[in-house]
């Protein structure tokens, strides 16, 4: 259990305690008052659409009008037959409409009233809360050890710029973590198991709490029932459902929460915040887009997608999918990057801490040796691995087992080089690795893997390639820190070990991105701006840089070419026949449809392209004889999530 200093007191938290509602909680504040009533300047007439965006809205109109007496909790919310009343229920409680333009001015008089949020340095009543369930030991852990960089950085960002973002409340539900997905991640968390996840949630967490946001904890779908399943009277939510103003869930437990909700899972839709690990595309998010041709490689209709939320509320680890927000993770750093680099080191230390990796890698690993104590941090306690063959690694590597968080930092201090074996994908080890000075070796992945030739990303709703085992460290940082090469090849590997032996020893190196700052300025930047129950312009307009694609190449690839990102949020506004014009694009004839590239040019016929649902606007899709229209945006440095002129 998780060990909480108060002063020279250690109170060490007992097993977790059996109750009938079960949800952890932090500073709860009282729920939001329901909606008003009808205005009586509403006239129905207003209440007709269209409703851009919103292709539900007048189907579930027509259902109210024909329904709404049948359940006491519509009238609860203000309906009164009148279409208006219900647009004003199917916007505010339902989100299948949009507000009212009369209503805007009392959502964000709501909004408006929220007290604002006291950042929190202490971190006491956190660790209390989390050290009542084992599950979140490992959580626990990281977050105690790394508290003191937390209050560092919350302390410099209130001193440059207080924070001024209101105190709401937040669930977090960690479906990975639930005795039904039978993962068992906290149990194997000490012995070599899958670690990205979790130190994503640790840093979310502990995020959350020094912002002062007030939250709301889940790891077992009973937890999840009862923070969410006040009224189970009839068919329409009770107004005292709707606390939240953002839920942070991964994939597993957006599936239970689903299928807990049921019809009423579209009133969470807006408040969901997705962890992704590997991102989700448009494609594979949208349920009813089909592709234009035959394409037996590509299931766009597995499990694992077809939520139809905005993209960019899942929420990813690197900045890999700009579909999608990028959330991280931070990096502790115990050496100052202005401080002199430790003495040359001998040592290496390979990353790779299950043994199936080591697997064809000893003539590889032949070569590091010539030129390096070899190291390793291999677990044998999880799942099947006491039942594989240990001679899978070489006798010259030292074996030290699976390492604490401080044993693991020191061990990286003390080498030159963290050897990658290509495998896993794009985890947070390498980043860690050379905030301590090492150099990372990054192995190319030749051909690049993707869902089609990949058992690892087939099932994963996303057909970007991974051509090296971490794309973000060969693309994002480079030498002298990361050198990506073919470790098929034996030669360039030597050449290139060699290579790093003639260059000094690089400093210690952190992209801001991944420092406590970098991540509660941009989570701060997140939940202020990114709002997905009502209309909301962020990024903002100004912040657009319009870029003109070669035929076959993505808006992703167009914009990183130009040193630009490509925004998804700012395409709706080339989506219109007058951007072509704008942009100098003659259009003989404009189509309309679900097409990956529109808006775009169609070069085969001259065609133009424009996008017939905004789920469907996407940096990622690319075809021959097209040139898409890319809405691209400058980045603050070592913050590519912020743009230049983005508020936080």
């Amino acid at each position: 259990m998780c060990i909480i200093s108060t002063g020279d007191v250690e109170v060490r938290q007992g097993k977790e305690e059996e109750v009938e509602v079960m949800v952890t909680t932090v500073d709860v504040s009282t729920s939001q008052p329901s909606p008003p009533s009808v205005p009586e300047s509403s006239r129905d007439s207003e209440c007709n659409g269209p409703w851009p965006g919103y292709p539900d809205c007048g189907e579930k109109i027509q259902w109210m009008m024909e329904r709404w007496e049948s359940e006491e909790c519509y009238a609860e919310h203000g309906v009164d037959g009148t279409r208006c009343s219900m647009q004003i229920y199917l916007s505010e409680v339902e989100q299948f409409c949009p507000y009212l333009p009369e209503r805007e001015g009392y959502i964000n008089d709501l909004a408006s009233k929220r007290p604002a949020a006291t950042p929190r340095f202490e971190v006491d009543g956190l660790l209390k809360e989390l050290g009542g369930n084992s599950k979140f030991d490992w959580i626990c852990h990281r977050i105690q050890r790394m508290w003191p960089e937390w209050y560092q950085a919350l302390h410099t960002l209130q001193a440059q710029k207080p924070f001024s973002h209101a105190t709401t409340n937040v669930l977090i539900h960690i479906g990975a973590l639930t005795d039904k997905a039978g993962f068992h991640f906290a149990e194997n968390a000490g012995k070599g198991g899958p670690l990205g996840e979790l130190v994503q949630w640790s840093d979310l967490i502990a995020s959350l709490y020094a912002l002062g946001y007030n939250i709301d904890f889940s790891t077992e779908i009973a937890q999840l029932k009862s923070s969410l399943v006040v009224n189970n009277r009839g068919g329409c939510p009770s107004v005292s459902e709707t606390k939240y103003t953002a839920i942070f869930v991964d994939i597993v437990g957006l599936k239970q929460l689903k299928k807990l909700t049921k019809n009423r899972f579209q009133m969470y839709k807006c408040l969901l915040r997705v962890l992704d690990t590997f991102g989700t595309e448009p494609v594979f998010n949208y349920k009813k887009w089909k592709p234009e041709k035959d394409d037996h490689n590509h299931d766009y209709g597995h499990t694992w997608g077809n939520w139809e939320l905005n993209p960019r509320q899942f929420w990813t680890m690197y900045p890999h999918t700009p579909d999608n927000s990028f959330l991280g993770f931070v990096v502790e750093q115990h050496r100052s990057t202005s401080s002199p680099p430790p003495p040359d080191s001998q040592k290496s230390l390979v990353y790779g801490k299950e043994l199936y990796m080591w697997k064809g890698k000893s003539d590889y690993l032949s070569i590091i040796a010539k030129y390096f104590d070899v190291h390793a941090t291999i677990g044998s306690t999880v799942g099947k691995r006491d039942k594989l063959d240990w001679s899978l690694v070489p006798s010259l590597v030292h074996n030290h087992g699976i390492l604490g968080g401080a044993e693991l930092q020191q061990l990286l201090q003390e080498s030159r080089l963290f050897v990658g074996l290509g495998f896993p994908y794009e985890g947070p080890a390498p980043l860690e690795a050379i905030a301590q000075g090492c150099v990372f070796l990054n192995p190319r992945v030749d051909p690049p893997v993707d869902r089609t030739n990949s058992d690892f990303f087939k099932k994963k709703p996303t057909n970007r390639q991974i051509d090296s085992q971490n794309p973000y460290m060969a693309a994002f940082v480079g030498e002298p820190h990361v050198y990506t090469f073919n470790a098929e090849n034996l030669t360039e590997v030597e050449l290139t070990v060699q290579r790093i032996l003639k260059q000094p020893r690089p400093p210690p190196y952190l992209p801001y991105e991944f420092t406590f700052a970098g991540m509660l300025e941009r989570i701060t930047a997140y939940l202020n701006n990114q709002q997905y129950c009502r209309p909301h312009q962020w990024p903002p307009s100004d912040s657009l840089v319009t870029r003109l694609s070669r035929p076959g190449v993505s808006c992703k690839q167009t914009c990183y070419d130009e040193g630009l990102v490509c925004e998804p949020e700012l395409f709706h506004l080339l989506n219109n026949e007058e951007a072509f014009a704008k942009n100098g694009i003659e259009c003989p004839s404009i189509q309309r449809g679900h097409s990956v590239h529109a808006p775009s040019l169609v070069t085969s016929d001259s065609h133009c392209s424009l996008q017939d649902d905004e789920l469907m606007l996407s940096c990622a899709g690319s075809e021959k004889d097209v040139k898409r229209l890319c809405s691209c945006r400058q980045y603050r440095r070592g913050q590519v999530a912020l743009c230049l002129s983005c508020s936080l």
